[in-house]
């Protein structure tokens, strides 16, 4: 199994082969169960029908209740957390933005999708009051899915470009906190995030990422909190500890190789910042034997 489940990773996904969508009903989510922290390469929307989910998105956090959604944006940080003891019951839709556009983008696309593009400059989007139009459109797109008939595939693409354009006059932006990117930088940016998911246990990231986003330490450490909501130092522990949670649960490892394999040359650190992020120290965690997932 895949370390770094921190970066979406198609393989490990209910996505069809070649075709960018993925959609799904989920149940029964365990009190205070919580994901990785985690981005993608699509946009990722969430429709709580019951129960309560928290989400802490870059440095927003917001509660979503029965009947909420939330939009987020591609390469956002986020992590869901069930807040409601006696589960949730969710729909999740994901799929690549550029399907909303045609190969030659009219200009009237463009304005109407922009809210949802990652050019937006949003972090993430909330509505309330679209559990009917997002419920019902979800299950068109399961439904042509499991058929499988001859050109269901365009028909998906379809039934979400109806949706998101019944969808556009009710948003509710969350802004990225007034932090302005060039493009250059957000590419730069975004080049960072997946250069840290394959080279997360090296030394010398800070270094790197200074390189990578061409910026001074104090430029980039404030930018990277903005967009982010953590400072790098903190997003690294994120994703190290991600991986260590895997390979606790699917190795017998000692806790040392562990520590070493996630780039932690000191056990004992590694115990005390793993406690930090989850709550327990790694041995307990593996004693627990259990971990969920939630879009990711």
């Amino acid at each position: 199994m895949a370390h770094t489940v921190y970066m979406e990773n198609i393989a490990d996904t209910r996505q069809l082969p070649n075709y960018p969508i993925e959609c799904y009903r989920s149940f029964n989510q365990t009190y205070m169960d919580k994901t990785l922290l985690h981005w993608h390469f699509c946009c990722e929307m969430i429709l709580v029908h019951e129960g309560e989910q928290r989400v802490n998105i870059g440095d927003t956090s917001l509660t979503l209740k029965a009947g909420d959604m939330i939009y987020i944006h591609p390469r956002q940080v986020h992590e869901f957390i069930n807040t409601s003891p006696k589960g949730s019951d969710l729909s999740l839709l994901k799929f690549d933005t550029s399907l909303l556009l045609s190969r030659e983008p009219y200009d009237v696309e463009l304005q109407y999708f922009r809210p949802f593009l990652p050019e937006s400059g949003y972090r993430c989007l909330t509505f309330s009051g679209a559990e009917k139009v997002m419920t019902d459109y979800t299950q068109k797109v399961i439904a042509e899915e499991q058929a499988g008939k001859f050109g269901f595939e365009v028909r998906m693409r379809n039934l979400i470009c109806q949706l998101m354009a019944e969808l556009a006059d009710g948003v509710s932006p969350f802004p990225v906190n007034s932090v302005c990117l060039s493009t250059r930088e957000q590419e730069q940016f975004n080049y960072l995030l997946q250069y840290l998911s394959e080279h997360y246990a090296e030394n010398g990231l800070m270094e790197q990422a200074l390189n990578i986003c061409s910026l001074s330490y104090s430029n980039f450490a404030a930018k990277f909190k903005r967009m982010y909501g953590k400072t790098f130092t903190e997003y690294l522990n994120h994703i190290r500890v991600a991986s260590a949670r895997q390979m606790l649960l699917n190795s017998s490892d000692s806790i040392a190789l562990i520590s070493e394999a996630c780039g932690y040359h000191d056990p004992g650190y590694f115990s005390r910042i793993f406690r930090r992020i989850t709550g327990v120290s790694p041995l307990t965690y593996r004693a627990k034997g259990e971990v969920h997932y939630l879009g990711s």
